[in-house]
């Protein structure tokens, strides 16, 4: 796997990790309401131009669902900023992607799409597994608060549940 980013994204859980994503059986599954209707939520309730529901898998982070993108995508794990989202229980958050140096040679950035804005909330699993991320990108950078990231997190906590009566 190719690390754009010159730092570990493989967490110390990361066995116990995917056993759990994979017992969601939510991985490279077919488009559904709920998880579109989620993401299409969360692009409004912040006005993004992309909302994506994303799952780290052992080499692929694959959408799930987007608003503004595209479903059922997969990107390589060492490019994608949900790899970096999930190491950590809190919103991960860029406010200026050109503003962090660790980020510049990403190709989501230094490329053609230009990203500038990204937060990402943990999709969190009731194990207690960081799984994916509930994320949204803009291509201008801009402001995102303390409250908007309790929002993001609600987010996730939504994802979260529906994935849970997946498994019931």
């Amino acid at each position: 796997m190719e690390n754009t980013f010159g730092r570990d994204l493989i967490p110390q859980n990361e066995e116990e990790r995917l056993e759990n994503l994979k017992n969601y059986k939510i991985l490279y599954t077919k488009s559904e309401t709920k998880f579109d209707q989620l993401s299409a939520l969360t692009a409004s309730m912040f006005n993004t131009p992309i909302a994506m529901i994303n799952f780290v898998d052992k080499d692929q982070v694959w959408t799930k669902s987007t608003q503004g993108g595209h479903d059922n995508e997969e990107m390589e794990r060492g490019s994608s900023l949900c790899s970096l989202a999930i190491l950590k229980d809190s919103v991960t958050v860029f406010e200026d992607a050109l503003a962090e140096p660790f980020l510049l040679s990403n190709p989501m950035v230094a490329g053609e799409f230009g990203l500038r804005f990204y937060a990402a909330a943990p999709i969190k699993t009731s194990e207690g597994f960081n799984v994916g991320a509930v994320c949204i990108i803009d291509t201008t950078s801009r402001d995102f608060c303390e409250e908007d990231q309790k929002r993001l997190e609600w987010v996730a906590d939504l994802i979260r549940l529906e994935m849970e009566s997946r498994k019931r």
